[in-house]
């Protein structure tokens, strides 16, 4: 698999990062997206997937780094305070010569990143198991222990080993959601330190809001798309930041709402907000104003549009920020 094919694969399923998926899915992957080219992202059969006739691993899966299974291989999970994730990740038994460790080896020594999937505990009621997709890793080769590949994802170095010169807008959009598994807490955007572009940041923070979103607003539901006769298509919708970049509010899907732009001007003046349980809010400063066709009032109380995952939910600390330094009580 070259380069060019695992960039393509990998940034369609960061679209995944943080979701619950089915074995189906994951074993049948053709059949959910065909447009993908491959027949599957992994097989299940061990945790090491590595395609017939390819050097490098393409995906690994861990029972036990969410408490699915700890009995057979004690892999351990956590999120670093630089805002990237670890996996601690026991090699398959037997010599690391083995294909699937070799396939490891090879990823780890010239940079290739994994996909990383973990089984989850097994949900009630629910028929089947259930897979959590943590998104694109690559393999440290200088913290791990000798007994174990160390995975390190969300981070920039992760995305070298995809995304070569003149690709930093697919970067871009890569980075933004694999940063999702990391707790809203953690992500610091130091933008000094930008190693892209930030006009193109904003394009692609933009371009993950409306995919999320469906290119509607959140509030009124409206969307208009023009392709036919572009080389770009239009959106008339926008995507907001709830903490704003002026006070450091990061370009994380969990800091974004899409808006129809006369919405858009309204969050941003404080005419409305969001409340914990994603409903609007109206500002009764709303009333006192001269307007005319100016729809807002009528969605007090209605709830925002979700997002297709339920991972890139508007985050309370965002909500709160918004409600307490913006909006007008």
């Amino acid at each position: 698999m070259n380069r060019e094919l695992r960039a393509r694969i990998f940034l369609e399923l960061s679209k995944y990062t943080g979701r619950i998926v089915t074995a189906d899915f994951i074993k049948n992957t053709a059949s959910h997206l065909p447009h993908l080219g491959i027949p599957r992202i992994h097989s299940l059969f061990e945790g090491i997937y590595k395609p017939a006739g390819d050097p490098y691993a393409l995906s690994i899966y861990s029972r036990s780094a969410e408490g699915a299974e700890s009995e057979l291989y004690p892999d351990q999970l956590e999120v670093r305070t630089d805002g990237s994730w670890w996996l601690k990740y026991a090699p398959k038994k037997g010599s690391l010569e083995a294909a699937g460790n070799k396939a490891l080896a090879a990823c780890r020594h010239d940079g290739v990143p994994i996909l990383v999937i973990v089984k989850v505990k097994h949900p009630p009621n629910i028929k089947g198991e259930r897979y959590r997709i943590l998104g694109a890793a690559f393999i440290s080769q200088e913290d791990a222990p000798s007994d174990s590949f160390l995975f390190v994802g969300a981070s920039m170095a992760m995305s070298d080993g995809l995304f070569g010169p003149g690709e930093d807008f697919i970067r871009a959009q890569f980075l933004i959601r694999n940063r999702l598994m990391v707790p809203f807490s953690m992500i610091r955007e130091d933008r000094t330190n930008y190693q892209i572009d930030r006009a193109i940041r904003d394009r692609a923070f933009r371009i993950v809001l409306l995919e999320e979103y469906n290119y509607l607003c959140t509030v009124c539901g409206s969307r208009f798309i023009l392709r036919e006769g572009r080389e770009e298509p239009l959106f008339e919708a926008e995507a907001a930041h709830i903490i704003s970049v002026g006070s450091k509010g990061p370009d994380d899907p969990r800091n974004g709402l899409i808006f129809c732009k006369r919405h858009h001007w309204a969050f941003d003046q404080g005419l409305f907000t969001v409340t914990d349980a994603s409903t609007v809010k109206v500002s009764p400063k709303v009333k006192i104003a001269l307007r005319e066709k100016f729809d807002l009032e009528e969605y007090e109380g209605q709830p925002l549009i979700p997002p297709a995952n339920e991972i890139s939910r508007p985050h309370e600390d965002a909500l709160h920020w918004h409600q307490q330094k913006v909006f007008l009580c």
